[in-house]
């Protein structure tokens, strides 16, 4: 992994974040993550424009120059993979405000994983309680723990419901249900991320965004997961059980690779 901080007026090499920083000593922090193609990031001023929100959201005063200086380093450093541009509380107490925060960018050297070796989800069992209305933030152990406990057990995803019994997401992707040639995702009232390739997909094909339940998971004719690193990748079974014929996910994802992302080759994790 290659990092980098920013120092007021440009970003330099970094390896450490400081102990006294509340994005760690908290997890008082919020974050983009997204594909880079040989130093281009792809769909980045979405992703701006949604961590510029988080930031005005959650009160960190950061200069949108600050992230965007992000794209010249990235082409600088020409490498392909996957970053992340974080913006942390920096220092201070729990309940200051956050007028001096940090910007970190990290990038890690991986190839997405194949769409054409479709993933098997499964189910997580605790309810799902997404913090701050669906912030991407640093308060990420239960999803990732969510999906440690899905690949022990031979699964690639899980997919979680909220209190209600609502569908809302997979651990690390958005989902899309097609029954009778129909789409559906979970309603943003459900507690789904607005996520860049969610919405991308939204603009390409006729998709309802309502509540979602477990049976509408089980009777789906087809499954796929949507998110920056996986684009958009179709499902072949549920809790063991084969879907049925994969048409609209293979095409989207067909559609998603024509854009010059880069290659996918072995299953990586998202």
């Amino acid at each position: 992994m290659t990092s980098w901080l920013w120092i007021g007026d440009r970003f330099e090499a970094c390896d450490s974040v400081p102990l006294t920083d509340r994005g760690f000593r908290y997890g008082m922090s919020v974050f983009e993550s997204f594909r880079v193609n040989r130093g281009e990031p792809d769909f980045f001023e979405p992703h701006l424009a949604r961590l510029l929100s988080a930031c005005a959201d959650r009160g960190f005063s950061i200069p949108e120059t600050a992230l965007r200086a992000a794209t010249e380093v990235l082409q600088n450093h020409a490498a392909s993979g996957f970053a992340r541009l974080y913006v942390t509380a920096g220092d201070g107490a729990p309940d200051a405000p956050g007028t001096q925060p940090r910007v970190f960018l990290f990038l890690e050297e991986r190839t997405p994983p194949d769409p054409d070796d479709p993933w098997e989800i499964t189910f997580h069992d605790d309810t799902h309680r997404l913090p701050f209305g669906g912030l991407k933030t640093a308060n990420y152990w239960f999803h990732a723990d969510a999906l440690a406990q899905a690949r022990q057990r031979g699964f690639d995803e899980t997919l979680f419901f909220n209190d209600f019994g609502e569908l809302v997401s997979a651990s690390m992707a958005n989902v899309f249900l097609v029954q009778d040639d129909r789409l559906a995702t979970p309603a943003r009232s459900s507690g789904c991320r607005v996520g860049v390739v969610r919405e991308w997909v939204i603009a390409r094909r006729k998709v309802e965004e309502r509540r979602l339940k477990r049976a509408d998971v089980l009777g789906a004719d087809e499954v796929f997961l949507t998110n920056s690193w996986i684009g958009v990748m179709p499902v072949a079974t549920l809790e063991g059980r084969p879907l049925g014929p994969r048409r609209i996910g293979p095409k989207l994802a067909a559609e998603f690779a024509a854009r010059g992302v880069g290659a996918p080759s072995a299953r990586t994790g998202a």
